[in-house]
């Protein structure tokens, strides 16, 4: 299917998916140790699928939810598991098993480079790739995840240096490549775990990165 067609832009859609992300990794830095995370990973993938089932096996309870979410819903979603169902369950599938810098880079790279892909990609990608996918969509993606993982760990895992930059170039690479390959699995499932694994295994034994 053309990425284009099944979700046209949504520019409130795409500030709560970033916006949501913050918040993520606010509480992820400043809130959460390491099983806080894991329990509040699992709760919200937990919350999610619980609303999936219900609506489906609920008309009216399904109608309900599209009227509250319609500002931020693709159309399709209506009738197919929605992507914060699948982002907060591929956060909850790596939350076990790695630490917060990784966790952190995981969710920066999903968070902000899936939003800045779309936008620019809908409105400047003029050389086409693969599954409806652009040049221009794909280097917003892996160039913005790439600062935004930058930034947090020069912010809150400063102690790391030369390898946070690293983890957040690996990061943002394999979650811009991810989208662009992704067809039949949510992206919003796969970049996180793979993002993950990713950085685990470029920077394996490097401590606070596995």
């Amino acid at each position: 299917m053309h990425v284009a067609a099944a979700r046209p832009e949504n520019l409130l859609r795409s500030l709560q998916h970033a916006g949501s992300s913050l918040g993520i990794l606010l509480l992820l830095e400043w809130v959460l140790d390491a099983r806080g995370a894991v329990v509040a990973a699992w709760a919200f993938a937990a919350f999610a699928w619980t609303l999936e089932v219900t609506r489906r096996r609920i008309p009216a309870w399904n109608l309900q939810l599209m009227r509250w979410f319609g500002p931020i819903a693709h159309r399709h979603e209506a009738f197919r598991v929605n992507s914060a169902t699948w982002m907060g369950t591929g956060l909850a599938v790596i939350a076990p098993f790695f630490a917060t810098p990784t966790l952190a880079l995981a969710v920066a790279t999903v968070g902000f480079g899936d939003p800045a892909a779309g936008f620019v990609g809908r409105r400047f990608g003029k050389h086409k790739l693969v599954n409806g996918r652009s040049v221009e969509g794909t280097l917003a993606y892996a160039v913005v995840a790439f600062l935004v993982g930058w930034a947090a760990m020069a912010v809150w895992h400063p102690e790391l240096g030369a390898r946070g930059v690293v983890a957040a170039a690996v990061a943002g690479t394999t979650g811009a490549l991810t989208e662009l390959f992704c067809r039949n699995v949510d992206d919003n499932f796969l970049v996180p775990i793979l993002s993950a694994a990713a950085v685990g295994l470029v920077l394996q034994g490097g401590g606070a990165l596995g």
